[in-house]
């Protein structure tokens, strides 16, 4: 499953969601995480533009997302994408987040994640 973390340090979860510049991506599965890179944010929208939708599509094919902080409206638009916003306290340390999420997808998941692994597992 692939996993986004809002950062601009690329070792830690040190941005808000909205505001983050760029997001560190991964795939992580019971057996292994792999770095899929870094997928940066538009500097700058031109008025019309939707800074959240921008951030949407940058990450769409990701199952999570960690950031410091998310609005309630960015929040909602994301689950209705299918991505799950998780909120961890500045500073967390990716890898610590990434093997916590490896050790779930190995053991018991909670209903949400199964969910998600059940719905790739079908596509």
């Amino acid at each position: 499953m692939l996993v986004a973390f809002a950062t601009e340090s690329q070792k830690f979860v040190d941005a808000h969601f909205g505001l983050a510049s760029a997001f560190a991506v991964y795939d992580v599965t019971a057996e292994e995480i792999l770095s899929k890179g870094t997928v940066y944010c538009p500097k700058e929208f031109t008025p019309d533009e939707d800074k959240i939708e921008g951030r949407l599509q940058i990450i769409s094919d990701c199952a999570v997302v960690y950031c410091t902080a998310i609005g309630g409206p960015a929040a909602a638009r994301l689950v209705q994408s299918n991505i799950h916003p998780l909120k961890v306290s500045e500073g967390t340390p990716i890898e610590d987040e990434l093997n916590r999420l490896q050790t779930l997808l190995a053991g018991s998941p909670p209903p949400w994640l199964r969910k998600r692994l059940q719905q790739e597992k079908n596509n």
